[in-house]
């Protein structure tokens, strides 16, 4: 009887440690390099975006790139698409249902943002 206590206890112990030392095993691995560059977009709006108005998806992305330009932020890879429908309503702030899309690199992802986009 008694030989068994000890093997018991060992065994009991071991499990208790190994479900106790990986509390975070669950969670993420965290980025060591960080993407060089980052996918962005930008929902468009009827009238309030930064660069004016552009009729066309086309024409969002010849205004929207030359306007980041100035500002001295690459847009590479940029594509425009009819995504959703326009918003029904007359604010300047409604969204027409286009998006813009691009890439942009890590160290302008912050002064893109701050002009609307959204990181992907």
């Amino acid at each position: 009887m008694h030989s068994l206590r000890l093997p018991t206890g060992l065994l009991g112990s071991l499990l208790l440690l190994a479900s106790t030392s990986c509390k975070h095993c669950n969670e993420p691995e965290p980025e060591i390099f960080p993407p060089a560059v980052y996918n962005v977009s930008y929902a468009q709006t009827q009238c309030a975006d930064k660069w004016g108005q552009a009729r066309t998806p086309q024409q969002l992305e010849t205004v929207a790139t030359a306007y980041l330009a100035q500002q001295g932020i690459t847009l590479a890879s940029p594509k425009a698409t009819q995504a959703a429908p326009a918003a029904v309503c007359n604010a300047c702030m409604c969204t027409t249902g286009v998006v813009l899309v691009g890439q942009v690199d890590a160290s302008q992802l912050a002064a893109i943002q701050a002009l609307g986009f959204t990181k992907l």
